[in-house]
């Protein structure tokens, strides 16, 4: 795996607890402070294997500009309870994820595209599973140059 990602025991910025619960016995910065920082590697993640994506502690989605779904992560299909094998080359807001084909969240991606200028978003959202809801932080990125779009998925629910 691309050694610049690991698991992290705490943000050095707003302290938090970070995933592995904190066992990873590294500090870092929690997405959210990456974000604000400007250093969200969107582009670096994109790289990755399939095996890769796999081991990352958040869930991670790519989609086209269509909102068809090309990468959908092993922490993805656990929070989601959907297999990869079964939504890769659907669209994400109608096939997927029909709750989130809202202004509220399908809406910004749209907004995105057709700006046609790299963008990035983040928000809570509550997804409504069948196994239950969950509460999410969503960050959406666009990049224009590559017609793709990257939702990074972190379950704010600690249950």
């Amino acid at each position: 795996m691309n050694n610049r990602i690991s698991a992290l025991s705490s943000c050095v910025l707003c302290d938090s607890p970070l995933a592995g619960n904190g066992t990873g016995g590294q500090i870092g910065f929690c997405l959210n402070c990456a974000g604000e920082l400007g250093m969200m590697p969107v582009e670096d993640l994109m790289g990755l294997t399939a095996d890769d994506l796999d081991l990352l502690p958040f869930g991670f989605v790519t989609v086209d500009d269509a909102g068809v779904v090309e990468a959908f992560n092993a922490f993805e299909e656990r929070l989601s309870g959907l297999q990869a094998a079964r939504v890769l080359g659907r669209s994400f807001f109608r096939d997927v994820a029909p709750c989130t084909a809202v202004q509220e969240f399908e809406g910004r991606y749209r907004a995105m595209v057709e700006r046609g200028e790299a963008g990035m978003d983040r928000f809570r959202y509550l997804f409504r599973f069948k196994s239950g809801e969950r509460l999410v932080q969503i960050t959406m990125t666009y990049m224009p140059d590559k017609k793709k779009g990257v939702l990074i998925v972190r379950n704010l629910d600690r249950a």
